[in-house]
């Protein structure tokens, strides 16, 4: 009798902590999509407004915007909404951030190497002579 009453107990128990507990939330993915947007409109935006920076100040300023707004775009969503990405969501991302580096890599090289065609050096140039004299030492 008193195992019967026991287990009753036991199990009222477990019942009424199980009732009590929060129920696990729903994963939504609206929140997600809304963010994969964001992230994708930002990206496409400053890769052209990379593109287009005309000198170093500009580019600089650019990088550094996107950084902070890209920050901001993570940060105002709960923790682990990116999970909730789906795979060509985060193909998309992926691409589109491939697509920035690499333009910035390109306008890195563009700033720090500039290159002069031969053509559009004046005939008296110095460079010319340099260039010159460089070629006859090495034959």
């Amino acid at each position: 009798m008193r195992k019967s009453i026991l287990i009753a107990l036991l199990a009222a128990v477990s019942i009424g902590v199980g009732g009590c507990s929060q129920e696990k939330k729903k994963k939504d993915s609206s929140q997600a999509t809304e963010m994969y947007e964001r992230i994708c409109k930002l990206t496409e935006d400053y890769t052209r407004r990379l593109e287009n920076a005309p000198d170093s100040a500009d580019w600089a300023s650019v990088c550094t915007e996107f950084e902070e707004k890209l920050d901001k775009i993570t940060f105002s969503y709960p923790p682990d909404t990116d999970l909730l990405l789906t795979e060509g969501q985060n193909d998309t991302i992926h691409q589109l951030m491939e697509k920035y580096v690499n333009v910035r890599k390109g306008r890195i090289n563009g700033i720090l190497n500039p290159v002069e065609l031969l053509d559009s050096i004046p005939e008296g140039d110095s460079l010319l002579e340099t260039a010159g004299s460089v070629q006859e030492t090495n034959q």
